[in-house]
């Protein structure tokens, strides 16, 4: 099996979806972030762009489908809307099947709030109950739950520009992340592969430390370098350190210090 087997590269329309509940946020907030990321020259798809109905249109799941990072910006009447509820199941359903980064903006609301339905998202439930079939109630309410478990971004005091010049960081380092090389001739990989990406696909918010080990030269590395180089993007800073050991023996401490914070600010250390 070849590397590019397991690190697919799609093709996106777009580099960023943003899903937002344009009665909270349309002329202030999501618009700011819009113009940020596009004088930063990252197309993004503002979901405002396509004419409304009562239910979602096609060509705008197949928008969701086409785009790298999804953005959700959940405000106090987000799920008021059963379009923005419908376009954040079709997120989550996109980060499931495809990979697409999801990155949960929780605007002057409480995280609690959204995972358990609460405040003015219990509000915005009792209104749907007897309009929506209890199917897709409950879709909307497990895409709720797990994007609030998600990495995100808080915006409640400062100064927003403040905030979304952090949310603009974050997702040019997901953008352009630094992909370690891998040969292209590895063969009988697979099982490994799926074994260790599953470990790691808990989707939680805990530390996590998981060992590869086994006789030298049976491809440790390279499994370490693709699984790397599949999930980096997911989280804001990452660094691989190879061959600590040696490197550690050799009295090469400083280095490896200044390698690992240098890789999760994205700048040198000295």
């Amino acid at each position: 099996m070849a590397s590019s087997s397991s690190t697919s590269i799609r093709n996106y329309t777009f580099q960023v979806f943003l899903s937002f509940r344009g009665e909270d946020t349309r002329y202030t907030f999501t618009d700011r972030l819009f113009e940020n990321l596009d004088r930063m020259g990252i197309n993004t798809f503002r979901d405002d762009q396509l004419e409304r109905g009562e239910e979602i249109r096609s060509e705008l799941l197949k928008t969701i489908e086409e785009s790298r990072i999804s953005i959700v910006v959940f405000s106090k009447t987000y799920a008021h809307s059963k379009w923005c509820l419908d376009e954040l199941a079709k997120i989550m359903q996109c980060r499931e099947e495809l990979d697409q980064i999801v990155l949960p903006v929780f605007y002057h609301v409480d995280p609690s709030d959204v995972r358990k339905q609460t405040g003015s998202f219990r509000e915005a439930f009792s209104i749907h109950v007897g309009n929506v079939a209890e199917k897709k109630m409950r879709r909307w309410r497990d895409s709720l739950t797990e994007a609030s478990n998600l990495s995100c971004f808080h915006v409640n005091d400062g100064y927003e520009s403040k905030h979304i010049e952090e949310i603009i960081n974050d997702i040019s380092k997901r953008l352009n992340p630094k992909l370690l090389h891998i040969d292209d001739n590895m063969v009988g990989l697979d099982f490994s592969l799926e074994k260790l990406i599953s470990l790691l696909s808990t989707h939680s918010n805990n530390i996590l430390v998981v060992g590869i080990y086994g006789i030298g030269g049976i491809g440790k590395t390279t499994i370490a370098k693709i699984v790397y180089n599949k999930i980096q993007s997911e989280y804001v800073g990452a660094s691989f350190l190879q061959d600590v050991r040696e490197r550690y023996k050799k009295g090469h401490q400083l280095q490896l210090q200044q390698q690992l914070l240098g890789d999760i600010v994205g700048k040198d250390i000295l």
